[in-house]
């Protein structure tokens, strides 16, 4: 058998990447390529190195988990141990599947005979090595994913670029305390409170756990807001500054539904710009209103902010839907 070993580092280049790009994928990790570029390199270079150097142990157990460790030290970093085991245990799965995947291949590749037919290992039994037309079909396969990969992770990474966009620091103000967490910018968000045309921002309860009075940031889930204002003298807890601050506001839900949602209100909010060319806006005209869920599932925001709050003046319009 000819073996060339170009075409092996070349194939063994391509798959590493694929394997490396599905394990970020399936970790949810956003390595730099030239990371990726060079994890898959040392793999490339150890799958090759068994046809032009004879070292004793460079196949055993241990080396071929040492390499697999530094591959995926190259491309992901530490980050701790448990997250590092993890990533390894991940690399590991996705290499199981791609050998699945190669001897599947491998099978449909050929009309008739064996399915390990154009399979063959080599003498110190360190590796496997493929026939040229097994190598061209599964390197063409890697390709094809290699590329869809990259472009479904550019996307990703130009979603996540819009989003940051949107997304600001906001910093609450009661008294002599603040809260800062980060809140996305919704130009959909159009509820005023219809008595004094204050805009409403959209805070979750669960930052303000504490302060509230006992059991209400998991209550605000599954009761209505008035029922909980209604139980307001009886209820321990809470933050005595926050007593005057409650308000109710009717709102229009999705389904069309009218509802009341709990509301405080602060002495100011101040919003960053998020690519910090200008000052924050600061603002006082305004009511936080508590959402008993979470508003990311990701965790990336725990705030909607209201777009007329990101202006230096809010003008409210003589008529507006009160949505939420």
């Amino acid at each position: 058998m000819t073996v060339y070993v170009d075409l092996v580092f070349l194939s063994n280049l391509t798959i590493d990447a694929s394997i490396l790009m599905t394990t970020a994928k399936v970790r949810h990790l956003r390595p730099r390529r030239r990371r990726l570029a060079l994890s898959a390199s040392v793999g490339a270079a150890y799958a090759a190195a068994m046809f032009v150097t004879s070292v004793p142990y460079l196949y055993s157990f241990g080396v071929k988990l040492m390499i697999s460790a530094l591959m995926v030290f190259l491309a992901f970093g530490y980050g701790g141990p448990l997250k590092f085991v993890r990533t390894i245990g991940s690399f590991y799965l996705v290499n199981f599947a791609t050998l699945g995947a190669v001897i599947g291949i491998s099978s449909l590749a050929k009309w008739s005979g064996s399915p390990w037919r154009g399979i063959a290992f080599t003498a110190e039994g360190g590796g496997m090595v493929l026939s040229f037309d097994v190598q061209a079909i599964l390197l063409a396969a890697t390709l094809a994913m290699a590329i869809w990969l990259y472009r479904s992770e550019a996307e990703s990474r130009e979603s996540r670029k819009r989003l940051e966009t949107l997304v600001v620091d906001v910093s609450i103000r009661i008294g002599d305390r603040e809260w800062t967490c980060r809140g996305l910018v919704d130009t959909g968000n159009r509820l005023y409170d219809p008595l004094t045309r204050i805009p409403v921002m959209i805070l979750e309860a669960s930052l303000w756990r504490d302060e509230l009075p006992k059991g209400w940031a998991d209550r605000l889930k599954s009761e209505s807001a008035d029922r909980l204002i209604g139980e307001l003298e009886e209820t321990e807890g809470g933050l005595p500054s926050f007593r005057d601050r409650y308000r109710l506001v009717p709102y229009r839900a999705a389904g069309g539904n009218a509802k009341l949602m709990l509301a405080i209100k602060p002495d100011s909010v101040t919003i960053a710009d998020p690519a910090g060319n200008e000052e924050p806006c600061v603002q006082r005209r305004v009511l936080v209103g508590l959402d008993g869920g979470a508003l990311s599932a990701e965790g990336a925001y725990r705030a909607i902010v209201h777009a007329d709050l990101t202006l230096a003046s809010v003008e409210v319009p003589a008529s507006s839907t009160q949505t939420a």
